[in-house]
């Protein structure tokens, strides 16, 4: 399934781009109606994506400061300094995941002027290729929300039923992320799993 390989591409290529994935582990209790988990990064795990999706909680949140801290300092092969800034960061996954999103929608067109395509097939393509232009517009409407609350930026990345949210703040309290997860299940589903994430700028 396309959506299904869109998926696990997003996510290797957010690792890549934070250059280290995001660890964490299961700390407060479940807040009141929202079960959400403040978690700690931790310096030593061996964690990666897939043992992430093994969680409970339906909503994370994490710093990922440390990841992209780590990243300036590390040495590439040739021996030059690696050094993404925050800025960059969200500027790049913005245009790989729209680069991704091109990509879905020209074989969904594609599909629809096939005539080797089911008249089934053609209504899929044309119904998934709209969803896909929504699904754009809501990440764009959620991400201008969060900006008005007063953060420098904010990352919103929709795949199935997974959310991505990263905030470019220095802090984000409690209150803060449950008004961002609501504001997430308003625009995108309650029925998705959320993460919520905050870099500080650099």
């Amino acid at each position: 399934m396309v959506l299904k390989k869109q998926t696990v591409w997003l996510l290797t290529m957010l690792s890549l781009i934070i250059v280290l994935s995001v660890y964490y582990v299961q700390s407060p209790g479940p807040v009141p109606g929202e079960q959400v988990a403040f978690d700690e990064l931790q310096e030593d795990s061996d964690m990666d994506l897939e043992e992430m999706a093994e969680g409970d909680a339906n909503e994370v949140v994490v710093n990922i400061a440390e990841e992209l801290d780590e990243a300036e300092a590390e040495e590439t092969d040739s021996g030059v300094i690696s050094s993404i800034s925050t800025n960059e960061a969200f500027a790049t996954i913005r245009m790989e995941l729209q680069a991704s999103r091109d990509r879905m929608a020209e074989e969904y067109t594609q599909i629809v002027a096939s005539q080797d395509a089911s008249a089934e097939m053609k209504s899929q393509a044309h119904d998934k290729s709209i969803e896909l232009q929504r699904l754009s517009q809501k990440e764009h409407q959620l991400e201008t929300l969060i900006i008005a609350k007063g953060f420098e930026d904010a990352l919103v990345m929709a795949e199935e039923d997974q959310v991505r949210v990263i905030i470019q703040t220095e802090e984000l309290s409690r209150e803060q992320a449950n008004e961002i997860l609501s504001m997430t299940y308003d625009h995108l589903g309650s029925n998705n799993t959320v993460t919520v994430a905050h870099q500080a700028s650099k």
